[in-house]
């Protein structure tokens, strides 16, 4: 039969190194003495090589037993450390809550939400990661997220996805820009205009190349970038006009640029996720409740 590994065995073999005595480490263990030895025993028979001489009396360890107790010391004191755990488990600090977004979410919404989250929970903490969709298939595998707030449609159970209201899209013109007096901008209006875009992996870039072919309309792209935010920074330093959620363009207004409503209309869907796992922290629910609410007042 194949050996395996019982952490009794290395626990006994542990206390006979320190204490050198079959007694003694059942006094440490808080064992009998013939279950020290029945134990040394069977670990010698397992692994096939003697560890102990006895002499005098004493157990003197055999250079293998000083290899193996070398080779064992950083596991054995992770198992002390888990010990010390879990007799001390009511005092454990709660881990941190895992939130992942988009940029769109984490730059506009989640400031806000977080705020209205730290009123009621304010021991808690929240560890905020900022994902880019192209690697969505990563994060949604690997759920190591509490919950994610994150543009739609994307592949996931729709059980465990909470779809918040959808929110048309908006045009943010530089200061001074021509278009400026227009009550809102026609898509026609764009054609000829240098466009700061965001890079092709982004679902908002996919949705404005489809707005312009849909509209028979050639777009002109001047600058591409990676985030919401960075695209707001080029178009307020006059780079180009930009096409992007409302909740980005307004978060970010007071740098100063015109923000228009957009005809016709370019939707913005977003919805929050919860993991495949079951959750027992209700913390976590209220997150998403204040998460709602900042949207919905966004």
């Amino acid at each position: 039969m194949a050996w395996r590994f019982k952490l009794r065995h290395m626990e006994v073999f542990r206390a006979l190194m320190l204490t050198g005595s079959t007694i003694e480490a059942g006094k440490t263990l808080n064992v009998s003495q013939p279950a020290v030895s029945k134990t040394l025993s069977e670990l010698e028979a397992q692994l096939g090589t003697t560890l102990f001489l006895r002499t005098g009396g004493r157990l003197v360890p055999t250079p293998k037993a000083e290899w193996l107790f070398d080779a064992s010391q950083e596991t054995l004191a992770r198992v002390d450390h888990l010990d010390a755990i879990l007799r001390d488990i009511e005092s454990v600090p709660q881990r941190p809550i895992r939130l992942f977004a988009n940029s769109a979410m984490a730059h506009s919404i989640l400031p806000e939400a977080l705020v209205l989250f730290r009123q009621s929970h304010p021991s808690i903490t929240v560890s905020t990661d900022v994902v880019a969709r192209r690697d969505n298939r990563r994060w949604l595998n690997d759920q190591e997220f509490d919950l994610a707030v994150t543009m739609l449609p994307v592949e996931y159970p729709n059980e465990l996805i909470t779809t918040l209201p959808v929110a048309d899209g908006v045009c943010i013109l530089p200061k001074g820009h021509k278009l400026r007096d227009q009550e809102y901008i026609e898509l026609s209006m764009l054609e000829n205009e240098p466009l700061v875009a965001l890079q092709r992996h982004n679902l908002t870039r996919y949705k404005v190349e489809q707005a312009f072919s849909s509209a028979g309309l050639r777009y002109n792209i001047a600058v591409e970038t990676a985030t919401a935010a960075s695209l707001v920074m080029f178009v307020t330093a006059g780079l180009g006009v930009g096409i992007i959620d409302p909740f980005t363009a307004e978060k970010l207004r007071p740098l100063g640029y015109e923000i228009k409503p957009l005809r016709p209309a370019i939707e913005f869907a977003f919805g929050i996720l919860a993991p495949m796992r079951i959750q027992s922290r209700p913390e976590i629910a209220d997150l998403s409740h204040c998460i709602q609410q900042a949207y919905s007042s966004g």
